[in-house]
């Protein structure tokens, strides 16, 4: 819900091995690295563009 630098810097890889899988990423503000986080395994929902899912 917000475009701090804290949220697009952190740890996605670790956060990642933590989540029960499949993992989803909801960007409201699409400010994160979509593609990255697909490549690291994330299904990934931004507001307004075309998700990416396994």
């Amino acid at each position: 819900m917000t475009e701090w630098d804290i949220y697009a810097a952190l740890d996605f890889e670790k956060i990642y091995e933590t989540m029960r899988k499949p993992a989803f990423i909801f960007d409201g503000r699409n400010i994160l690295d979509h593609n990255n986080l697909f490549k690291i395994g994330f299904n990934v929902f931004p507001v307004g563009i075309p998700g990416t899912q396994h």
